[in-house]
């Protein structure tokens, strides 16, 4: 994990001036951005792609507790840096809370779907032919394995999502003179 983290890194400074400081172990984590590619090239007010990509690859693998300054060249405009990206943020926190809970709303119907088809099941077996009751008993077996995959796999993926979106919300911006 460590080898791919430092990997993505060192892709996303080839694409944009950023420099990341790393201090001693249990103090904060700063995040310097310098540099005119801080918004898109479409919309001036939108966060460039690869800045919030690179903000979400430092913020993932840090521990919750760990404290993130992100902290702005004092040649860009602070108020609308930090505005523009703290609004994209909580947009983004928004959306992917939203997708969570629509996977939580998917692992319940798949359940109750399941247990369902599988009660059918057991009141089909002698009253159907035998290839009704296989096909209900497979679909509803299915149902259930499908509900603990979403619940165990992709849930679990959408939370850590949440949580580095949720680690770059709390973020506290500064600025920066640099010499």
């Amino acid at each position: 994990m460590k080898k791919e983290f430092r990997k993505r890194i060192k892709e996303l400074r080839h694409i944009i001036p950023i420099k990341e400081i790393f201090p001693e172990v249990g103090k904060d984590i700063e995040v310097l951005i310098t540099g005119k590619e801080l918004f898109s090239e479409v919309n001036s007010d939108i966060p460039s792609n690869d800045v919030i990509e690179y903000l979400e690859t430092i913020s993932s693998n840090l521990p919750m507790a760990t404290e993130l300054n992100i902290v702005v060249d004092d040649e860009v405009d602070f108020e609308k840096v930090q505005k523009s990206y703290k609004s994209f943020i909580a947009l983004s926190l928004k959306r992917k809370i939203n997708e969570l809970r629509v996977l939580t709303l998917k692992v319940s119907a798949f359940l109750i779907v399941g247990a369902l088809l599988l009660i059918v099941s057991y009141f089909l077996e002698n009253l159907a032919k035998r290839v009704i009751y296989d096909a209900v008993n497979i679909i509803g077996g299915f149902s259930i394995w499908e509900a603990a995959d979403t619940f165990v796999f992709a849930r679990s993926e959408k939370k850590k999502e949440v949580i580095t979106m949720l680690k770059l919300y709390k973020a506290k911006w500064k600025k920066r003179n640099i010499s």
